[in-house]
This record gives structure tokens, sequence and C-alpha cells, in this order.
């Protein structure tokens, strides 16, 4: 019966672990920010700023919601046909590797497709997506040789007055491989312990008991 309990408990425990080491840094989904914001200026206390350019505040409950359902999110081209440099910061332990999500999604203008760089920390990518496309998610990972704080961006360069949209930013640790392995091995050790231990105790009873 015990070592029923220690393989039932094996899935809830592996899931605490795995919940604990997949701690979330940052997150902003921009539904908390007043819509149809032109030349957006993001407030301090979010992190985010915009420099070199402008980016717009578009979505639910304004006059530019171009893709429906989806709540607010960034235009990273703003009316002023400059990109501003959009980017936030987080604190990260060194060692660690960390996951930075977002959903990108084409201007939805029926124009040329657009390009957007995205930097976290040291590494970079770009992504090229068509006019028409719908949001998808794509993630960047960053693992910083040292406690710091590392930065993360999105600068977009067709401008052309309306260029990708951002939504749904985060950053989590990428929970270690170890930390399951462990666990399970330690559950395993401790169930066979137990089970040595039934049989110990079955042999010493009285037959006929």
């Amino acid at each position: 019966m015990i070592l029923k309990n220690i393989v039932a408990l094996t899935p809830i425990l592996l899931g605490c672990s795995l919940t604990h080491a997949a701690s979330q840094v940052f997150s902003d989904d921009f539904n908390n920010y007043v819509p149809d914001q032109f030349t957006w200026s993001p407030p301090v206390s979010s992190g985010w700023s915009v420099t070199d350019g402008t980016v717009d505040l578009n979505g639910a409950g304004g006059n530019y919601d171009f893709l429906p359902g989806n709540g607010s999110y960034v235009d990273l081209d703003e009316s002023s046909f400059v990109s501003g440099l959009f980017s936030n910061h987080v604190n990260l332990v060194g060692g660690t590797t960390y996951l930075l999500s977002f959903d990108l999604a084409g201007s939805h203008r029926g124009t040329l497709a657009d390009t957007v760089h995205v930097g976290f920390g040291s590494a970079t990518a770009s992504y090229m997506l068509d006019s028409m496309d719908a949001f998808s998610t794509y993630t960047l990972s960053f693992t910083p040789a040292t406690n710091g704080t590392y930065s993360f961006s999105y600068l977009d360069v067709s401008g052309d007055n309306r260029g990708l949209f951002l939504d749904n930013v985060s950053v989590t640790a990428v929970p270690e491989p170890a930390t399951s392995a462990m666990l399970l091995a330690g559950l395993g050790v401790l169930g066979c312990w137990v089970h040595l231990k039934n049989c110990k105790t079955r042999r010493s009873q009285p037959s006929g008991a």
C-alpha cells in the first residue's frame, strides 16, 4: 500500500518540482494599458522603453483593433514612419537558461512582409511575417554567464507606417533536466526500500498469522 501511494504521488511531486524550476521572471500581455495610443509612452512601472523612434498601442476597446479577440498589442512601426526600439529588462541568474516567449502577427494592411529583429541578452534572431499572418508564438533562449540585468528588445525594420504586432511577452527560467531526474531517482530508491522492508516483514511473520 505504501509503495502504491508513492507511485501515485510521483506525478504530483514531479509537477511541483518542474513548476518551481520553471519560474516566470516577466510577463506582459499589454491588456492593462489604454489602447489607441499613438506614439505610445509606456508607464515607467512597466519597465518598457521606446528609443530612437516610436511604437503604437492598439487593440480591444479602441478604434484600431486589427486582430479582434487578442486584447491589446503593440504596433512595432508607429505612424511616424520611424520604428522605435521597444525594450525591457530582467534580472537573471548566471548559468541558468531563460526563454523569451512572444507572439507576433503581420501588419494586416495588405502590404509586403515585415521583419523584426529581436534581442535577448547576447542572443539575437530576426522574424519575417507576411502581412496577413495571424498571431503565432516564437521563442528565443539565452543563458547569462553571470548574475545581472539583461535586456530584451524588438525593432521592426519596415518603416512603412505599420509594422508587426507584438503580444504576450514573457521570460521564464527553463527547468533543468537534472531536477526531474534526481526526483525520480530518489523516489525509485525510496520505493525499492519500502518494497524490501515489506518483504522482510512478511518473512518475519509467524506462519498462519
